[in-house]
Order: structure tokens, then C-alpha cells, then sequence
């Protein structure tokens, strides 16, 4: 508790703005005795800006991201988590600087301001009742005025900034990456709006490692997860490539074989999803092995549709009952207690998967065995040439 206090306090001492004060006033009465007001509203900014320059000198940390602590005793997991955390707050900038400009721009600007209104308002009344003044110093009354609203405007846009900077960390919370629209939505702002804040703050350095995606609705906060945005992409790229390869080739294909390539892929889907969901190991590679085969079979029946009523009883009963066999031992695996009745079907489930992986794979064989006579027939026919011709090994045997 005492730490937070001690880093809120940190954040901006308003004894500044308090010593500062009455040297803004002390300018603008003796611009107001001596009729001079040319460089008033310099003498405020310039006073801005060596103040800020002052604040920064005072405190070196001012704009810089903060610094990774040095490990301590504490547990693993207190130890990862704080790590994590600290990891998080190294992606921003905290923004000191930029609040300590705005809030001096407020103060400075406010009180410029309402000075020089009074001092308008004081010159109108003296012309009004004298009928004498300077028409001067009420044009250069207004000026202050315009002025210090500049400055108070500015200052007022800059703590809105950096609210809103609270509110998009406050959003990401421990996340990387986040939707425009939602954080459109933390700060009551048009999803342009934010697009164009964020780009502010990612100039500004505030988002250390920020940027958008490549269509500019999401914001990322970190490199590590800039590159596992373009890997997935890469990746989705791809596969649009494939599908649209294989839409190209299936275009071609007769409605018989599209129907059974669909219904494949659909039964391939779902073995796995069943192998995503289940954690072990040795029936993981049973269900991938199977996927192997009965994907290697799917692309036999692309290039051989002949063989499709092969496949009828793979169709029609094998996959079905695999799917369903697989699920059930989906719902059983994830039981709490695994009973003597649970671990027996579990058996049961895995060794009839090897049955069905040896009898897929000599289905995958009979569906080659067309090809495996012709592939016979043409080397009988090469060797029979070969022999004709004396081109065989033993033609060429040295003649002693």
C-alpha cells in the first residue's frame, strides 16, 4: 500500500504548479501597469516549458519504460507471475512527461485566461464610463485570451489522452492484442477515433512495441505476438491456397466422387477433433495413423473412382463406428474417476481401433492392386525385351 502511494506521488508534484503560480500573475500585472503586452503569453509559455524542463531534470525516470526488477526469494509460481506482469508493463511508456505538459498547460492556461478577461473586462468598463482607453490594450487583452484558451484547450485535450490511455491498458488487461471496437467501446469513442489515437500514442512511443494488424482492426502490443500474427496468417494463406487448389481440382471430379470426397472429409474432421480432445499419447498415434490411411484412400478414389464401391462398407459402417467409438471413449476420459467399468471400455475402444487401422490399411492395398498387376506386367514385358535384345546382365559378362 505504502509503495503505491509512494509511486502516485511520484507521478507529479503540484508544488510546481503552486511556485509557479504567482509568477504567471506577477507577468501579467506588470504587462497590465506597463501597457506591454507583446510578449506576455511567450513569457507564460516560455515559463511552460522551463518548468517542464526544470520537472524533467528532477526526475531522469520521467518517459522512460520501467525497468525489469531483480529477481527475488519468492515461490515459482509468485515468481512467474510477477514476471509476467512486469513483462506486461514493459509494452508502455509511462507517459509522466507528456502529463506534466498538460496539466501545467491547464493550470498556466486557465489562469492566463481569466486574467486577461478581467484585464478585457476592466479596459471595456473604463472606455465605456471615460469614454478614454486604449483600443491596443483590449485587442491585445483578447489575444491573451485566445492564448490562454489555446494553452487550456491543449491541456485539457492532453489529460484526456492520457485518461484514455489508462483505459485501453485497463481493456488489454493481460492480453497482447485487442478488437478497435472494444476499445472504442471502454472510451465512448468512434472506432476512427481510436484508430487515429492509437496511432498518436504508438508514434509517441507510449505502446513500446504497438502496431496494427494488417487490416487495422486490431491493436497488438507486443513483437513476440506481431510474429505469431504473421505465422497465423502465413498459415491461413495457405490454406486458402490448398482449398482453392483443391476446389480447382474437384471442379473436374463426377457428383459420385465429390459426394464421397465430402463425406470423407467430414469423417477426417471429426477423428480429429476426437484426437484433439484426447490427452494420451498411445491412442493419439492410433487415431493418426488412421487418419493417415483413410486420407491416403480419399485420394486414391480422386484419381480411380472405379474403386468407390470398395468403399462402400467403409462409408457406411467402419467410419460411423470409429466416430462413435471415439466419442465414447471422449466421455469416458474426461469422467474424474476412472473406474474398473471405464478403463476396461477404454481398453476395449483402443485395441478395436487396431483392428480397424489393419483392416483400412489393406483396404488401402486392394485399391493399388490394379496398379500393383499392371506395374508386374510392364517389368515381365521389359525384361522379356531386354532378354531379346542381349541388354540383360549376363550379356555383358567378360568372355574369358
Amino acid at each position: 500500500m505504502e509503495k503505491n502511494q509512494k509511486n502516485n506521488s511520484q507521478d507529479f508534484d503540484f508544488s510546481v504548479v503552486e511556485d509557479k503560480i504567482q509568477q504567471v500573475q506577477n507577468i501579467i500585472e506588470k504587462a497590465v501597469k506597463s501597457k506591454d503586452f507583446q510578449e506576455m503569453s511567450q513569457s507564460v509559455t516560455q515559463m511552460v516549458n522551463k518548468t517542464l524542463d526544470q520537472y524533467k531534470k528532477e526526475h531522469p525516470e520521467m518517459g522512460k519504460t520501467r525497468e525489469k526488477p531483480q529477481a527475488d526469494h519468492r515461490s515459482d509460481r509468485e515468481s512467474g507471475s510477477a514476471a509476467n506482469g512486469e513483462k506486461l508493463q514493459m509494452l508502455y511508456m509511462k507517459p509522466t512527461g507528456e502529463k506534466v505538459r498538460s496539466i501545467l498547460l491547464a493550470v498556466f492556461g486557465g489562469i492566463l485566461t481569466g486574467s486577461t478577461a478581467c484585464g478585457f473586462l476592466a479596459v471595456q468598463m473604463v472606455r465605456l464610463l471615460t469614454d478614454s482607453g486604449s483600443s491596443g490594450a483590449a485587442a491585445v487583452m483578447l489575444t491573451g485570451m485566445a492564448a490562454g484558451a489555446f494553452m487550456l484547450g491543449t491541456g485539457i485535450l492532453g489529460l484526456g489522452k492520457l485518461r484514455r490511455f489508462k483505459k485501453y491498458q485497463k481493456t488489454l488487461g493481460k492480453r497482447t492484442y485487442c478488437d478497435l471496437t472494444k476499445l472504442a467501446q471502454a472510451v465512448g469513442k468512434p472506432v476512427k477515433f481510436v484508430k487515429k489515437d492509437l496511432k498518436k500514442m504508438i508514434g509517441k512511443g507510449w505502446f513500446t512495441e504497438g502496431c496494427f494488424d494488417g487490416s487495422e482492426t486490431c491493436l497488438i502490443t507486443s513483437r513476440e505476438t506481431f510474429c505469431q500474427y504473421q505465422e497465423m496468417e502465413k498459415a491461413l494463406e495457405e490454406k486458402k491456397k490448398q482449398e482453392a487448389l483443391r476446389a480447382q481440382e474437384e471442379s473436374e471430379l463426377s457428383p459420385e466422387v465429390k459426394e464421397v470426397l465430402e463425406k470423407g472429409r467430414n469423417y477426417l474432421d471429426r477423428l480429429r477433433k476426437s484426437n484433439d480432445a484426447i490427452p494420451g499419447e498411445e491412442i493419439s498415434a492410433k487415431i493418426f495413423k488412421m487418419e493417415k490411411i483413410v486420407e491416403q484412400i480419399f485420394q486414391r478414389t480422386k484419381a480411380h473412382p472405379e474403386i468407390i464401391p470398395d468403399l462402400k462398407r467403409m462409408m457406411d459402417y467402419y467410419l460411423p463406428m470409429t466416430v462413435k467409438l471415439l466419442e465414447a471413449y471422449e466421455d469416458m476420459d474426461s469422467q474424474p474417476v476412472q473406474g474398473e467399468t471405464i478403463r476396461s471400455s477404454k481398453k476395449e475402444i483402443e485395441d478395436t481401433l487396431d483392428t480397424l487401422n489393419d483392416a483400412f490399411a489393406k483396404l488401402l492395398d486392394s485399391v493399388f492392386q490394379d496398379t500393383a498387376w499392371d506395374v508386374s506386367s510392364d517389368i515381365s514385358v521389359l525384361h522379356t525385351l531386354l532378354a531379346q535384345e542381349g541388354l540383360k546382365d549376363s550379356d555383358f559378362k567378360i568372355q574369358h
